[in-house]
């Protein structure tokens, strides 16, 4: 309990600190260890990438050992139980990084076995908040006609299934909400809760989809939910949470009361926290300042790995103001989000007066518990 309370206060003190100024290194890292997937979801076209080169597992533990003040850590892919070494990983995360509060990565859920195994470990870890969550995209049928492979969805209420059962491990759905299933959030809901019966609302998330040219790779692909229907799910949503008082619920509730302004306007609703208080790493190394943005600012490969270089070179702070003023491609995602409305406690809701409103450069957004 007392790793517990001293890992917690280190989190909040960061959090304090980042409301009066740029931190000097960052409160949560998004880190993309692979972009290897068997999955080929319509949504996302990181699976078409076929990608070498990728940080080996040397590297990223020279990664793990030179950067090991992270309070906030998201890990991502492709499909991170793809690489062979993830659980060596997992285990250096977990013995290195001391101040290491909350841990979140996304999963297809298709690699059942390995999966838990690793997810066993992570509950034994000294790491308070482990959060796992598993992509589900609708009822059988129309998950396994989105993520694009067969059986999928036995697969991945397998693992959910799985995973709900371990102590020290929270698991919960992440919905991609778009074109091809707007309007399913409800009919998708009692489907995972007919396997899942302990399943509540509060552990269901929509992720409206998004486009990225770094990340996803499908800019310019027609994946969004038509607004007016993307705000209806999104209102269903909302009236469907129950009021609860835990620091999650309370931040994916401020999180979605300004959700259906930023569908309405376009326009990030306060200053972004990105290369700020966060910051984007994709499998090669290069740092962004968030998976929309789609902006090099380095590779740690050029600098043994460490951050540190990066995140306070001149090029890093200067395309920080630029971020903090709306000069960057708007969106609202739950990446950058969470540590925003953290950062922004004591500021207002809007960017400074008079900055004029900019065309979003996603077609829409992203909200899940912790995470992408």
């Amino acid at each position: 309990m007392y790793e517990h309370l001293r890992r917690g206060a280190l989190l909040g003190g960061r959090v304090v600190r980042a409301n009066a100024a740029r931190l000097a290194s960052p409160l949560k890292l998004n880190l993309a260890l692979t972009y290897w997937c068997q999955y080929k979801c319509k949504t996302c076209n990181i699976w078409r990438r076929r990608p070498a080169d990728e940080l080996t597992t040397s590297e990223i533990l020279a990664f793990i050992r030179e950067n090991s003040h992270v309070s906030w850590l998201d890990v991502t892919g492709g499909e991170i139980f793809l690489r062979d070494d993830i659980r060596e990983i997992f285990d250096a995360i977990t013995e290195s990084w001391r101040d290491l509060f909350l841990l979140h990565f996304p999963t297809n859920g298709f690699l059942t076995k390995n999966i838990v195994a690793v997810a066993e470990r992570l509950a034994r870890s000294r790491v308070p908040n482990v959060i796992v969550t598993v992509s589900i995209d609708g009822d059988q049928a129309l998950n396994d006609e989105i993520r694009g492979i067969k059986g999928g969805f036995k697969r991945q209420i397998e693992t959910l299934t799985a995973l709900r059962q371990i102590g020290g491990i929270r698991a919960v759905v992440g919905m991609t909400l778009s074109r091809f299933n707007v309007g399913q959030a409800e009919q998708t809901f009692n489907a995972v809760q007919a396997e899942c019966p302990d399943l509540g609302m509060d552990d269901f998330h929509l992720n409206f989809a998004q486009v990225s040219a770094h990340y996803y790779g499908n800019a310019g692909d027609a994946i969004a939910a038509p607004k007016d229907a993307a705000v209806r799910e999104l209102q269903w949503y909302r009236s469907q949470r129950g009021r609860t008082h835990s620091p999650a619920s309370w931040l994916e509730g401020a999180y979605l009361r300004r959700l259906e302004s930023y569908l309405e306007t376009g326009t990030t609703p306060m200053p972004c926290h990105s290369l700020r208080s966060s910051c984007f790493i994709d499998p090669w190394g290069t740092v962004f300042p968030c998976i929309t943005y789609s902006r090099p600012l380095g590779r740690l490969r050029e600098t043994g790995m460490r951050l540190e270089p990066l995140w306070n070179s001149a090029e890093t702070r200067t395309t920080q103001r630029e971020i903090w003023k709306g000069s960057c491609p708007q969106c609202w995602t739950a990446c950058e989000a969470y540590q925003s409305i953290l950062g922004n406690l004591v500021r207002p809701s809007t960017h400074p007066a008079g900055r004029p409103a900019r065309q979003p450069a996603v077609e829409a957004i992203t909200l899940t518990g912790i995470g992408k």
